[in-house]
């Protein structure tokens, strides 16, 4: 397989023994892991932070195994980490009122631009023969659209086993209508990871949702490869460089086989063979008997692996005998077909158990990163598109002075009084903003700040997304009060073609907004903020009273 740019970049992350400062930089972006296992999502959307040139804050990790949740400390120190049920912690029903514990949860952390939620699977697994479609650990999936109601986060990504999709709750069906209704546009699909840059045949489901217009999700779970043009990753891709590391103990040493299993993997390296013949084989796991003929297999070098499971220490519980050694991989060989990179701390306190819990059940890194870089590339656009929006200021600093050059088009100050009053005017967090957010506060009410909706440049004061509301504080200078509003009379001319365009971009605003189903109020600054917070009380209580029907009828 040639090497391009992505694959090298990649192989570097693999073979990366010193762990990158993910939580650097001034920019970062804020992460809700839930079911976070041992960090394997988390360092996927920390490594694809660090390659569009941001830092990333866990926000919140909830994970409530402790061999799990140490071996996340280990790699996420400074992540608020939280070793609790989800259930607990986001508690309400799908589109009903926030409970005391959400309110307090989603104060605590924040604005959240990603959350992340691996809800438990085996409830799901096609292995499970016992409980699957109907196994009461399904419905923890619907705890990551909660938590999206509780966090409004940017984006979405829930994964989990195809087979989520049959479950007799149809919990990704109920999670799509609480996700839209409270604003998300919303896309699922089976991805086969080899296209995703792993190493290895590992089919998942995601439901990926997005706020607003940001991107569209269903273009994004379309993607093909990362990288064009050439086959895809193998076994010898991740692991080549490690054949010869094995030792005595530790990540680099082999499972010690039975010596029926030694002799088996003897005879696959001696007779360059992949498969055992039924003869060989165990009277359980002979072709007429067990569907699985993967076991006691031998992996190919130049093909992706099979699913690397918890069970990968044991050849007879898959093809996990190693290409060209008579042994099985070691915990470090499938963390690598896993995509964990070598800085990756399993904590080598733990026993083998541990590790094997640890790297079957993490999500590839890789997967991660490809899924997740373009969500936020398209994050970053908008962000440099409402920078390039904002009235740009040259600031030429000399040995003692500081002299800014007036933009385009715009008049001198008549005094430096003026000059001043007008530069210290706030664009956000005014008084009567903040008085009305404030009194919505109070009513318990949540709702997102200063943020541009549905594609625009254009940021809104006041925005509840899941009800399809929102809210503009206008001042009476700058949008022309009929009964406050002023022209100056210095530069009299220039401010009643700057007002007066004003005026028309909120007309188009409202009426874009309007066209695309939103619910817009605007106020000035002078009006009584308890009057205005009970006029956008009422329509929240409207609105919600719709989507709970909807919801019911969509639960059937």
């Amino acid at each position: 397989m040639s090497k391009c740019d992505t694959c090298v970049a990649d192989q570097g992350f693999l073979r990366t023994t010193v762990r990158p400062d993910y939580e650097a930089g001034a920019t970062r972006i804020r992460v809700v892991d839930l079911f976070a296992g041992g960090g394997g999502l988390t360092i996927g959307a920390a490594e694809a932070a660090r390659r569009v040139g941001v830092g990333t804050t866990v926000a919140l990790a909830v994970e409530n195994a402790d061999a799990a949740a140490d071996v996340y400390a280990l790699n996420f120190p400074d992540a608020n980490l939280v070793r609790e049920d989800v259930a607990k912690l986001f508690d309400g029903s799908l589109g009903a009122k926030t409970t005391s514990g959400e309110r307090k949860l989603a104060r605590q952390i924040g604005e959240v631009d990603l959350l992340l939620a691996g809800p438990p699977c085996q409830g799901h697994s096609d292995l499970n023969n016992h409980t699957r479609r109907k196994d009461p650990r399904n419905a923890l999936y619907l705890r990551a659209a909660r938590a999206a109601e509780i966090l409004l986060p940017t984006f979405v990504v829930i994964e989990n086993v195809p087979a989520v999709r049959h479950d007799e709750g149809n919990v990704v069906a109920l999670a799509t209508s609480a996700l839209e209704a409270a604003g998300y546009t919303v896309a699922s699909a089976v991805l086969d990871l080899v296209k995703f840059g792993v190493p290895q045949r590992r089919r998942r489901h995601i439901l990926l949702a997005v706020h607003g217009k940001l991107v569209d999700p269903a273009v994004l779970l379309d993607i093909r490869s990362p990288c064009d043009g050439h086959t895809e990753r193998s076994v010898r891709w991740a692991i080549d460089d490690l054949v010869d590391t094995s030792t005595s103990s530790g990540l680099d040493d082999s499972s010690t086989p039975t010596n029926d299993n030694r002799e088996r993997m003897q005879w696959l390296i001696a007779n360059d063979a992949y498969d055992l013949p039924n003869a060989m084989r165990p009277s359980c796991h002979r072709d007429k008997s067990h569907t699985y003929d993967a076991m006691y297999g031998r992996l190919k070098w130049d093909n992706p692996a099979p699913t690397i499971t918890t069970g990968f220490g044991s050849m007879g519980q898959g093809r996990f005998v190693h290409p060209s050694r008579a042994r099985t991989i070691t915990p470090h060989e499938a963390a690598r077909l896993q995509t964990l990179p070598d800085f990756f701390n399993i904590d080598s306190r733990k026993g083998r158990g541990a590790w094997a819990t640890v790297i079957g059940n993490a999500v590839p890194p890789l997967f991660g990163v490809h899924l997740i870089e373009p969500l936020l590339c398209s994050l970053q656009q908008t962000v440099d598109r409402d920078v390039a929006a904002l009235p740009r200021t040259t600031t030429a600093i000399t040995a003692n002075t500081t002299t800014r050059r007036p933009r385009k088009n715009v008049p001198v100050a008549s005094s430096e009084a003026i000059r001043l009053r007008m530069s210290n005017t706030k664009r956000r967090d005014t008084k009567p903003e903040v008085a009305l957010r404030s009194t919505l506060h109070r009513m318990d009410f949540r709702f997102r700040v200063d943020v541009p909706i549905n594609g625009s440049r254009r940021r809104s004061d006041i925005v509840f997304p899941s009800d399809w509301v929102v809210v503009y504080v206008d001042g009476c200078f700058w949008h022309s009060c009929p009964d406050h509003g002023t022209i100056p009379k210095q530069n009299r001319e220039w401010w009643t073609e700057k007002l007066a365009a004003n005026r028309v971009r909120d007309e188009d605003t409202d009426a874009k907004l309007v066209a695309d189903g939103w619910k817009v109020f605007r106020f000035w600054e002078h009006d009584d903020p308890c009057a205005a917070a009970a006029a956008v009380r009422d329509e929240l209580l409207a609105q919600r009273q719709v989507s709970r029907r909807a919801l019911a009828r969509a639960r059937g």
